[in-house]
């Protein structure tokens, strides 16, 4: 850590000399300031809040003492040094009474003195960083024990039955929790949004519950408030709400809330969404209007970012969402393979608002967008040889930890988006772009019947030269790529849609159900029926 000094004397080349001659840097300080008068030396006090002051006693425009009294206030740690001249002794005296450090007699002034001076009140700095470090260190210790209580008694309110409140009042008196008698309160739900990026950000979950503990603890400036921290992510907050309400304080309370997200957002880059209940002045009721609240996974689920919001049942839809699965996986895989970026932006947004206006349950949408993320994946990256760090198990765990419906979605138009890239990345693999085009080609034509000379002619090629080339590029020929593409996506509509044989044949532009059906079972081993069954 460099410490910085303010150097003030009259006499100029005392002034210069010291300046020039003691190694700043060595002993981890930083000369922020060298004043010829102590007008000037309280100004740079002022502009640079120094860590030390090395000053002269006599000086025009304000004397030593009192520029060592006025930059004490500015920082009570300030170590002071005094250049003394055998005059001015009796001055230098009375600046004990100021706690300065140490005085130097100009007379005798040698430079290895003020550098052994200077040293040790670098010490002296950094024995009291290291106090108010340890001083920190166990207040945030006794700050967590104390969360620590509020979060069992929390805890133990939850699970177990309420059958005296006297007996839950005095309890919550013995851990230090003044629960007023008689007193309604407002039972709140504080939720960090996007805990799982903030626990990452902070390095863990008990500190993010530490964070969120002293943003609510700060700013929420409201007598009798009651704060837990329930778990890491879920805080809950009782606001008092006496019978005679001299004024609103539903909007002082509105506007406090609203004051603890914007200061959360300046200073953290944290948003914050409060979720309330009933006013009650009964612990059984509060206890319910609590559960509610940790219960209301679909109301935050369905709700925007920055909330502040009253409980709300939320009546989901009884329809299957996957009743639309084969159709929008078609759809998201066209504008992949057209390399569409902003109609998978429009498509995700339409998905978005459909799924937000029938309000499904909230396990199944994440289960439906999990099965469709892996079919995605398995489709361009392992069929199409794509060079990935593919796991189920961490996309299951990122769209698990997303707390809305539009993180979910922010999410997935990202994961779409990058599919386009990987898409590239695979035209771009092919030494030929000839070669990548008919590949291109065939993946968005599977519907149709592609032969290789109609193909040697999209792209200018003689058939016999498009025909070598391609098998060296890809270790198939033409028509054993066009049908593997059009086999795998049999395979797809066989175990996604209720097409029969027939419907699926004709779907990929075979008239001859029986070569289909042939080709089919040289692909996966046995015939659409059979793997049908299987599924």
């Amino acid at each position: 850590m460099t410490y910085k000094v303010v150097l003030a004397d009259d006499h100029y080349p005392v002034l210069e000399y010291l300046s020039a001659s003691i190694p700043w840097d060595t002993l981890g300080l930083e000369l922020s300031a060298s004043c010829s008068d102590g007008r000037e030396a309280w100004e740079a006090c002022q502009r640079c809040r120094p860590d030390i002051l090395l000053t002269d006693i006599g000086m025009p425009a304000m004397d030593g003492l009192e520029l060592i009294a006025k930059a004490r206030e500015l920082n009570p740690q300030l170590q002071t040094i005094i250049l003394s001249c055998h005059g001015e002794f009796e001055y230098a005296q009375k600046a004990v009474k100021l706690n300065v450090a140490e005085y130097i007699l100009k007379e005798s002034l040698q430079i290895d003195q003020v550098i052994a001076v200077l040293t040790e009140a670098v010490s002296r700095l950094e024995a009291k960083v290291k106090s108010r470090d340890h001083y920190l260190q166990m207040e945030k210790l006794v700050s967590q024990n104390h969360a620590a209580i509020r979060t069992r008694f929390i805890r133990m309110f939850m699970e177990q039955p309420v059958w005296d409140e006297a007996e839950w009042f005095r309890q919550a008196e013995v851990m230090g929790i003044r629960l007023e008698r008689g007193i309604p309160y407002l039972p709140v739900l504080a939720l960090p949004e996007r805990s799982y990026e903030l626990e990452r950000r902070f390095g863990g979950a008990v500190n993010l519950q530490f964070v969120m503990d002293n943003i609510l603890q700060e700013f929420l400036e409201i007598d009798g408030m009651i704060q837990f921290a329930f778990t890491e992510r879920q805080f809950i907050l009782f606001l008092p709400l006496p019978h005679l309400l001299v004024r609103n304080l539903y909007e002082d309370y509105r506007n406090q809330l609203l004051h603890v997200q914007k200061k959360s957002k300046q200073h953290l880059r944290m948003g914050i969404s409060f979720f309330y209940g009933e006013v009650t002045p009964s612990l059984i009721e509060l206890k319910k209007q609590l559960q509610a609240l940790l219960d209301a996974h679909a109301l935050r689920f369905y709700t925007a970012e920055g909330a502040i919001m009253k409980l709300t049942p939320v009546r989901t839809s009884s329809e299957d969402l996957f009743v639309h699965y084969s159709e929008i996986l078609q759809q998201l895989r066209d504008c992949i393979q057209q390399e569409d970026s902003a109609q998978i932006a429009a498509k995700v947004r339409e998905v978005k608002q459909y799924i937000g206006e029938q309000k499904y349950p909230v396990e199944s949408v994440k289960s439906w967008l999990l099965k469709m993320v892996m079919e995605l994946e398995l489709k361009y990256v392992v069929m199409q040889n794509f060079v990935s760090n593919f796991s189920s198990e961490r996309h299951q765990r990122s769209i698990q930890e997303f707390e809305t419906l539009d993180q979910l979605m922010e999410w997935l138009e990202e994961f779409l988006k990058d599919k386009i890239l990987m898409l590239r990345s695979m035209w771009k693999q092919s030494v030929r772009k000839e070669v990548a085009e008919a590949k291109r080609y065939v993946m968005n034509h599977t519907h149709e019947k592609v032969g290789m000379d109609e193909m040697a002619r999209r792209l200018g090629l003689n058939p016999t030269h498009f025909s070598r080339m391609f098998k060296t590029e890809t270790g198939l020929t033409f028509i054993e790529y066009v049908t593997r593409l059009k086999m795998e996506q049999a395979r797809d509509l066989l175990n996604q849609t209720n097409l029969t044989v027939v419907e699926i044949a004709e779907q990929l532009s075979y008239d001859n159900v029986s070569y289909f059906i042939k080709l089919f079972r040289n692909f996966a081993g046995m015939t659409p029926a059979e793997f049908r069954k299987s599924i």
